[in-house]
């Protein structure tokens, strides 16, 4: 399989993450996950500061590439919620000219609320952090796959989602 950079964004409570770690078991790639990174960096107290994100960020990055230069596919796992966060991800895999897929995940809201009201295994997104990030979530401007999750369809997301990145692909 080609080598390739797979972002997976969406909001917190979206399932994001539970079809990221989906999706690298299926295509055999590295995964990312920016809660996790989180707490690598900031074990002991995280402010969620815009200069505690973009440590995250460049630390996902530094990993990224370096799988990737080393010819192994990598999912990102983040909010991406802003484009600027999006944007060196895009210019590493045109600077190795490795192709960059994006997958937007999104749920109903009441299912948001009801996933971000129990304890997660990596995130500390609650309820509250949802509405704000919605608030300011930037458009995704290049192309890319959406899928809605639900607690019962993983298997049509990552069928869909394996489709997507065939034709990308070609």
């Amino acid at each position: 399989m080609i080598t390739r950079l797979i972002l997976v964004c969406g909001l917190p409570g979206s399932g994001k993450s539970f079809f990221a770690k989906q999706l690298s078991k299926k295509i055999q790639s590295a995964y990312f996950n920016s809660d996790i990174c989180r707490k690598e960096l900031f074990p002991n107290h995280r402010t969620y500061s815009e200069k505690e994100k973009q440590s995250v960020y460049d630390a996902l990055l530094s990993s990224t590439e370096t799988n990737l230069i080393h010819h192994t596919s990598v999912i990102l796992d983040a909010t991406f919620y802003k484009n600027s966060l999006r944007i060196p991800f895009y210019n590493l895999a045109s600077q190795l000219n490795c192709p960059c897929s994006i997958i937007y995940i999104s749920a109903e809201e009441v299912l948001i609320k009801e996933r971000t009201s129990q304890i997660r295994e990596n995130s500390e997104a609650d309820y509250s952090v949802y509405l704000k990030l919605k608030d300011v979530f930037e458009p995704i401007e290049k192309p890319h796959l959406t899928l809605q999750s639900t607690n019962n369809n993983i298997d049509t997301l990552l069928s869909t989602s394996l489709i997507f990145l065939n034709h990308e692909q070609k």
